[in-house]
């Protein structure tokens, strides 16, 4: 069963930032496939790993947009980045110490995060670096 698989439903329209959600969407499905395992003992922190560290250069490259098209959600948006890292983190830990006792809860908390954040709030994101390329204000990759 494949939890995170990419569709037109999430592309939010923005090349450089639907080519990282399909990073995430990779990776969240590599963090799964560790849980999930049956032959795997204690799954593994790599995966998580992997996935923060995508994060990180993700979120930044965000954050970096709304900078320079002067996003007026930009505080929100980011306080949410800080939020999902933290909690992202946090799992990271469990698992690295060996506390993988709520699969389904790391699975659920990716699914919330990665597709429905990429529905919400970078879809308005999207929409404001869209609105703002049409009338010149910004030099977005836009598609």
């Amino acid at each position: 069963m494949t939890y995170f698989e990419w569709s037109d439903a999430i592309e939010v329209g923005h090349a450089e930032i639907d080519a990282q959600h399909q990073r995430l969407l990779q990776l969240g499905e590599a963090i799964v496939e560790s849980l999930t395992d049956p032959n795997q003992h204690k799954p593994s922190a790599a995966p998580l790993r992997a996935l923060i560290d995508y994060v990180q250069e993700h979120f930044a490259y965000e954050e970096g947009l709304m900078r320079s098209a002067d996003y007026p959600g930009m505080d929100q948006h980011v306080k949410h980045h800080a939020s999902l890292l933290k909690e992202l983190r946090t799992y990271f830990f469990r698992v690295q110490r060996g506390d993988h006792s709520n699969p389904v809860g790391l699975i659920s908390f990716l699914w919330n995060w990665i597709v429905l954040h990429i529905d919400s709030a970078d879809r308005e994101l999207v929409v404001w670096l869209t609105s703002r390329d049409r009338d010149g204000s910004s030099s977005a990759s836009v598609r």
